[in-house]
């Protein structure tokens, strides 16, 4: 029975998975999310086996049935990622309460991580309602309180616009994007105080190994953009679900 729970909910994360995609293709262009599927290409509408391009990939070879113009590779990656999220969340927590916040508020970050990495935009559409959605949680997530969670969002907001007001004092520009604020404040609503220490210390120390490496390689330059919006959902994440491993074995070093 366990293993057949499983099986479903890795299910549903594909389908959840697909609505990702047209999420994170439709917003950005303000379109409704309830559009009908089409191809980005010839504008055909699709039917469900095209619009899960995980099974369009097995069954139909990936392509669009009215061109054939091939699927962008981010949309089976996302889906096989939320399957097998969806499945590993489902053994981690079995039925419960604290399965559905924390589905819901992956299923948040990776539509932000997308979205910025693939636009550059934190949207409003969809962080101020994860944030009102983060309050509300934190009244009944497991082992949190809505102190913590309250906590963890300011602290995590007035550091991130600190260095909002730095970097146009300092560089005379923007430094980093208002999205990029409201969304530290959402992963400090929902990892809490102290975790979101970590979690900032995970997104900061990676942003700035990547952006070093992309210098570097001469990928990008000094003053090119880097949406740091990704390293933030990152970190998030990874404390969000192995926050206490990390923690304890972050302290087991000393």
């Amino acid at each position: 029975m366990e293993r057949l729970m499983i099986v479903l909910y890795a299910l549903l994360g594909l389908l959840t998975g697909a609505v990702l995609n047209l999420a994170a293709d439709y917003l950005p262009q303000r379109r409704s999310i309830l559009d009908s599927p089409h191809c980005p290409y010839c504008q055909g509408e699709w039917g469900l086996l095209d619009t899960v391009s995980l099974l369009s990939f097995v069954l139909l070879r990936g392509r669009c049935p009215h061109c054939t113009a091939p699927h962008p590779w981010r949309r089976p990656i996302l889906e096989l990622v939320a399957m097998l999220t969806f499945a590993f969340l489902w053994q981690r927590y079995g039925p419960s309460l604290q399965l559905i916040l924390i589905t819901t508020y992956t299923c948040i970050l990776f539509l932000v991580f997308v979205i910025d990495l693939e636009h550059r935009l934190i949207l409003h559409v969809v962080i101020f309602p994860a944030i009102a959605i983060a309050i509300l949680g934190s009244f009944v997530y497991p082992g949190m309180n809505v102190r913590r969670a309250l906590l963890g969002g300011a602290l995590a907001f007035a550091f991130f616009y600190l260095v909002v007001i730095i970097g146009r004092l300092l560089f005379k520009r923007t430094a980093m994007g208002g999205g990029d604020v409201h969304l530290a404040a959402f992963i400090g609503l929902i990892t809490g105080f102290p975790d979101i220490i970590m979690a900032l210390i995970i997104s900061i120390s990676l942003g700035g190994l990547v952006s070093v490496l992309l210098i570097l390689t001469r990928v990008k330059k000094l003053r090119s953009y880097i949406p740091y919006g990704v390293f933030l959902a990152v970190g998030g994440l990874a404390v969000l679900i192995f926050g206490k491993e990390m923690i304890h074995w972050y302290f087991g070093l000393f």
